[in-house]
């Protein structure tokens, strides 16, 4: 009896550590001006795909500028983005998308 109750403890122990351990995939997504912003992942919420929103190389700006340049150009040509995919590292160029309701 006591080995039942042992094992009837630790089973749902277990299968809480597992999927702590396989689950490495999700993050907490920054958002800036009321955009979420994915670099070089993708969002897990159906969504829509607005366009692509491209902004010229500028070697002497900032990532932070970089970062409010598209955002500014996002808005203007996609005001109803809810976010922004960064498909490389380079930030010269994103996927405006809409998050399905």
């Amino acid at each position: 009896m006591k080995k039942f109750l042992f094992i009837l403890a630790l089973v749902p122990i277990l299968l809480v550590s597992f999927k702590l351990a396989i689950d490495k995939t999700s993050a907490t997504v920054s958002t800036e001006q009321g955009v979420s912003i994915f670099i070089m992942s993708k969002p897990t919420q159906p969504n829509e795909y607005l366009g692509t929103v491209k902004v010229g190389v500028t070697w002497s700006s900032k990532p932070e500028e970089q970062l409010s340049n598209i955002l500014k150009k996002l808005k203007k040509e996609y005001p109803t983005a809810d976010g922004i995919v960064f498909t490389s590292i380079d930030m010269q160029k994103a996927d405006a998308i809409k998050f399905k309701e």
